[in-house]
């Protein structure tokens, strides 16, 4: 299981890898996952990788965003 910073981490990953220079708001995004008062916000980012990406996530990337559903649902 992920903690805390590493799921942080790992989340500001596939934002810079799947949203920067797409999305509009990926610098506040960013600034939210870096910031340990706040909740972690994996829909959000999902749902700007899924508006502005289309994409196929790797078999690691889909563990990890199955992970951070469970920690922060």
């Amino acid at each position: 299981m992920l903690t805390d910073l590493q799921a942080r981490v790992s989340l500001k990953v596939l934002i810079e890898k799947y949203l920067k220079g797409r999305h509009p708001d990926v610098d506040l995004l960013t600034d939210i996952v870096q910031d340990p008062s706040r909740q972690v916000p994996i829909r959000g980012v999902l749902e700007g990788i899924g508006q502005f990406n289309n994409t196929q996530f790797t078999q690691q990337e889909l563990e990890l965003i199955d992970d951070l559903l469970y920690l922060y649902g």
